[in-house]
């Protein structure tokens, strides 16, 4: 029978084809893995070089502002090179870069303008190494004393019990106020110079507009030349953006074509004379500055900062395993992840740098962008960090790339962390009223509360108590991630499933021997061995479930 209906013909729209996803297990092969791992330097170089300038003139060393930089550049490459090693391979096992935490500079800051550590000494004044050594050593003895918290928290599983309450409610906004609150630092350092703006065209083409393009590469296959496609720009967008700027940045201090002074030039003073007093070989090593000091009062304030990095790790953790493609971390890992970062935080205050270390988001945006998260491309990062500490000259070269360049990446950067955390709440139910007011208030209140404590500071009539609720009230991740916490877990109205978490007591699929998280077989053959292990808050074990995905029980 012949309908008068005319045939519609459907148009059959082919889908690009995304680039192939290197997960956390993948392991590439050693050049581009090397490749992967230098362009992870280059994209954190800029943040490593803040945190031990900013140090240093805290310090106050006058004349001698140079060498001190150089010497606490170079122990905070490789404190951060240790770190990040130990973080990626018995930590968290994601390719995370462990770096200086800024949360620690306002209480150096606090301690150092006290009367008794006061100074006005200029570089061009002449101050005894034994006065700023003396304070070095008080910073490096709080450092270590003020690790031993979180590397308690991580070995007594107290982080991991509170992340059972901690969904993509809580998830979201932290990192959503986490980009926003680097907003001020961005424009700070993109308005220094126009250059900024040759370097984010630069970025944002190779990664929106180039990703896909192949270039032509000459090579060797079957001993014949042979012309291989490689995808250069959406591999190593930030690699090519910071050394394309950076090159611009030496054109226009060559041809002198910016005036003297300005934030493009590579040829500034001080970073000549950090290249100039650099050794080409210097080994930081513990008490080479003094034994270390102890204070209560830093003290204090250095475990208020340790608090901080372990809420602000715990959301990187969460963002990291989402742009990694990888599920939720477990407790044991996040146990596992904080107990690193302590023993890193011991480790800087070994060495020298004075300052706590931490994961570092900007590093995690660069997964997204590459889609690269072998957690191998990390651990060259890792070892390229410790050559470059060992070898000072280079690590000083690196202190020549402008400011300007720095807001360029941290904004790209920051862009991915905003794009993953709007993707963490598609497993929410955003058509729940309950769910879209827990999201909105704590997003209103993180961005509300700090703004009205920084104008309006907490005065108790305790200077210590002051201080930690000042710093905890004006930080927003950690005011809009306690609002949607406690929001999420007393509201009711919705269902675990609704609010973004999986069922009590499913387990993931996969095999016994698959998780991301656990050591390899062998690793955990040797563990098992041991009589209590399994006890321990931070290892991985076995864990039965009654709402099995796969039929079979698998490692959580």
């Amino acid at each position: 029978m012949d309908y008068p209906y005319p045939e519609k013909k459907v148009e059959v729209r082919k889908q690009t084809a995304q680039r192939p996803f290197l997960r956390a297990r993948d392991t590439p092969p050693l050049a581009i893995a090397l490749l992967y791992g230098f362009q992870q330097v280059m994209v954190c170089v800029s943040a490593l070089l803040t945190v031990p300038i900013i140090m240093a003139d805290s310090l106050c060393p006058g004349a001698d502002i140079a060498k001190l930089r150089q010497v606490l550049i170079s122990s905070t490459f490789v404190s951060s090179g240790i770190s990040t090693i130990i973080q990626t391979l018995f930590g968290m096992r994601l390719a995370l870069l462990q770096g200086t935490a800024f949360a620690y500079v306002p209480s150096v800051q606090g301690f150092m303008s006290l009367p008794e550590n006061l100074c006005n000494a200029t570089e061009h004044d002449h101050v005894d190494p034994s006065v700023y050594y003396a304070k070095l050593c008080i910073l490096q003895g709080c450092l270590m004393a003020s690790s031993l918290i979180p590397m308690f928290i991580g070995c007594t599983g107290l982080v991991g019990m509170l992340t059972k309450f901690i969904g993509p409610l809580t998830v979201s906004p932290l990192m959503l106020l986490l980009a926003f609150s680097q907003t001020d630092l961005m424009v700070t350092h993109i308005s220094k110079h126009w250059v900024a703006i040759v370097q984010a065209v630069t970025l944002f083409a190779t990664i929106l507009y180039l990703a896909d393009v192949k270039v032509p590469v000459p090579g060797i296959k079957d001993r014949k030349f042979h012309w291989y496609k490689v995808n250069i720009f959406g591999q190593y967008p930030y690699l090519i953006a910071i050394c394309t700027s950076w090159l611009f940045c030496i054109v226009l201090t060559v041809f002198d074509l910016t005036p003297p002074g300005s934030a493009a030039r590579v040829d500034k003073n001080i970073s000549l004379q950090v290249i100039e007093s650099a050794s080409w070989l210097e080994v930081p090593y513990p008490g080479k500055f003094g034994a270390p000091q102890f204070n209560l009062g830093l003290f204090l304030l250095f475990c208020l900062s340790a608090m901080t990095s372990v809420f602000e790790s715990v959301g990187d953790y969460h963002a990291a395993a989402r742009v990694s493609e990888e599920r939720p971390p477990p407790s044991h890992a996040i146990n596992r992840g904080i107990l690193a970062e302590g023993i890193g935080s011991l480790i800087s205050g070994l060495l020298g740098p004075g300052v706590g270390m931490t994961t570092h988001t900007e590093n995690i945006g660069v997964i997204g962008v590459t889609r690269v998260a072998s957690r191998w491309t990390m651990v060259m990062a890792g070892l390229f960090l410790i050559v470059l500490g060992l070898l000072t000259k280079i690590g000083a070269l690196l202190s020549t790339i402008p400011d300007p360049l720095v807001g360029g990446v941290l904004a790209s950067s920051m862009a991915m962390v905003v794009g993953v955390a709007v993707s963490n709440l598609q497993t929410v139910d955003m058509a729940l009223s309950r769910n879209m007011g827990v999201f909105g208030f704590s997003m209103m209140f993180g961005m509300i509360v700090p703004k009205y404590f920084t104008k309006f500071p907490v005065a108790t009539g305790w200077s210590w108590a002051n201080d930690i609720l000042n710093v905890l009230l004006q930080m927003p991740m950690f005011v809009g991630a306690l609002c949607a916490c406690i929001l999420d877990n007393t509201i009711g109205g919705a269902t675990r499933e609704q609010r973004g978490l999986r069922p009590r007591g499913e387990i993931y699929e996969g095999g016994i021997d698959e998780c991301t998280y656990s050591y390899p077989k062998w690793v955990m053959n040797i563990l098992n061995r041991i009589p209590g292990v399994q006890y321990i808050p931070c290892m991985p074990k076995e864990k039965k479930g009654t709402n099995r995905v796969s039929g079979e029980e698998i490692r959580l």
